[in-house]
């Protein structure tokens, strides 16, 4: 996984997907990852989910089993996805050029099965008008097809706070279908769901939680993800992940030069 050569998005794409996002409140970025890199991505993702043992006495822990909150902590692969400078543009284009990772996970429909994805909801309990706090991303690592669960989503739901019927979603809502290696990007507050997958194969996805730097993280991910996975990530990696944010433990941490102060100043 090697992004450092990867070309930048045209400034036609960008402003498409500018305005896919305010008006539907989603957009697709057709063939962003290759075929091998989806394979691998899969396989490592497929390993870690055949290893997965739940927290005890946790229900959460037993549904969440096929959404992965860990990848980044059992292969650098998954984090290398943060070291692309198109998800840059992309995401930096809505929430500003120093958002930073909320969440990470997988979110993976299991043969003739669903996950927790599959409720109705909304990626952030905020609604600010015209004011977006967080961008979910998807890389799909198969095809999304309506027998494996491609996604439901209710087109323009971003706009409003008001919160729809099961009826009016199953109603109005769209099928987001791609093919592998497709990118999707979408308004944490449009009203989605994953579907139901149908078929006899599991159906894969990686997902992030993107927001603005000055909110917390679902985890600190700085002291979370060990040291040698992220000591050998790229300045954007380590940026998204919380190294530009980190709050001062002590006064001497505090009253550190500009240029090595935990919390870079002028982001908002």
């Amino acid at each position: 996984m090697e992004f450092s050569t990867t070309d930048l998005l045209d400034e036609k794409t960008i402003s498409q997907h500018i305005y896919s996002m305010q008006i539907f409140g989603f957009s697709l970025v057709k063939d962003f990852l290759p075929l091998n890199a989806t394979k691998l991505l899969r396989e490592h993702l497929e390993s870690a989910i055949a290893n997965y043992q739940s927290v005890e006495d946790s229900d959460r822990s037993e549904l969440d089993k096929y959404h992965m909150h860990d990848l980044f902590c059992k292969n650098i692969i998954f984090c290398k996805t943060l070291e692309d400078k198109r998800l840059q543009q992309l995401v930096g284009a809505i929430l500003g050029e120093h958002w930073i990772m909320y969440a990470y996970t997988s979110s993976s429909l299991p043969p003739n099965g669903a996950n927790y994805g599959s409720r109705i909801h909304v990626d952030s309990p905020r609604f600010i008008p015209n004011y977006p706090t967080n961008v979910g991303v998807i890389w799909a690592l198969n095809d999304f097809t309506i027998e494996n669960g491609a996604t439901h989503v209710l087109i323009g739901s971003h706009n409003s706070e008001l919160e729809p019927s099961k009826e009016y979603f199953d109603d109005n809502s769209v099928r987001l279908t791609c093919k592998e290696g497709d990118l999707i990007l979408f308004n944490a507050r449009l009203f989605h769901s994953a579907g139901v997958n149908f078929t006899s194969q599991f159906r894969h996805a990686l997902t992030l939680n993107a927001c603005r730097p000055y909110m917390k993280q679902r985890m600190d991910w700085v002291r979370f993800v060990p040291d040698d996975i992220t000591n050998r990530l790229n300045n954007q990696a380590r940026r998204i992940l919380g190294f530009d944010t980190r709050l001062p433990t002590n006064l001497k941490e505090f009253f550190l030069p500009e240029n090595q102060r935990f919390y870079k100043s002028n982001q908002e």
